[in-house]
């Protein structure tokens, strides 16, 4: 039997409603989806902000570390260039225990030094002193002296002054003392740090 459309514009309406439906459909899911995006991209930024800070104290942290080393690194450096200082002075420094030992070996045990006088970097000394005996000078000189049989740390010297003085005590004989004055030359570079 044949049909009769009561209503011509129902099938319009229907398939409208169908659209509309279809549309708020694709609508609301493009809104879900653009809002779940943005959450996630909140949390995204929340977590990169909170990591960038994070970063930053440890950076902080990293500097204030490095300010310490930096300060003990200058105190280190400043230390070892000091050390290196020290062993240049004292590869240059004379050791005059050396000498004084040498004198105290070579001198007669009657003389007596009055005054010894010599510099870090200068190789000659002079003395002074005094025996009781002129023969005694003499052999003071000879016995600081080097030669072929003789070993000395001194090279060469000579004799400044030699005078004659009498002491008198009470009424006993006078004493004779025989003062002098002598230079003595030595090896430097056998007295430094690096010759022992």
């Amino acid at each position: 039997m044949p049909s009769i459309n009561l209503a011509p514009g129902t099938q319009y309406i229907i398939t409208a409603r169908k659209r509309r439906v279809r549309l708020y459909s694709i609508a609301i899911l493009i809104i879900t989806i653009f809002f779940i995006w943005g959450i996630g991209l909140y949390v995204y930024t929340r977590i990169l902000t909170a990591t960038s800070n994070t970063i930053k104290t440890e950076i902080g942290t990293v500097n204030q570390k490095l300010s310490q080393l930096r300060d003990e690194a200058t105190r280190v450096e400043l230390f070892e260039r000091r050390l290196v200082e020290i062993s240049q002075l004292l590869d240059v420094h004379i050791g005059w225990d050396r000498v004084l030992a040498e004198l105290e070996r070579l001198l007669p045990a009657d003389t007596i030094l009055t005054s010894f006088s010599g510099a870090s970097q200068s190789p000659t000394i002079q003395l002074e002193g005094a025996t009781q005996n002129i023969d005694q000078v003499a052999l003071v000189f000879a016995s600081l002296t080097k030669d072929k049989n003789h070993p000395s740390l001194f090279e060469r010297g000579s004799v400044k002054e030699i005078e004659r003085q009498s002491q008198q005590t009470g009424d006993g004989p006078a004493i004779l003392t025989y003062t002098f004055s002598m230079t003595l030359e030595f090896n430097v570079d056998a007295l430094k740090k690096t010759a022992l």
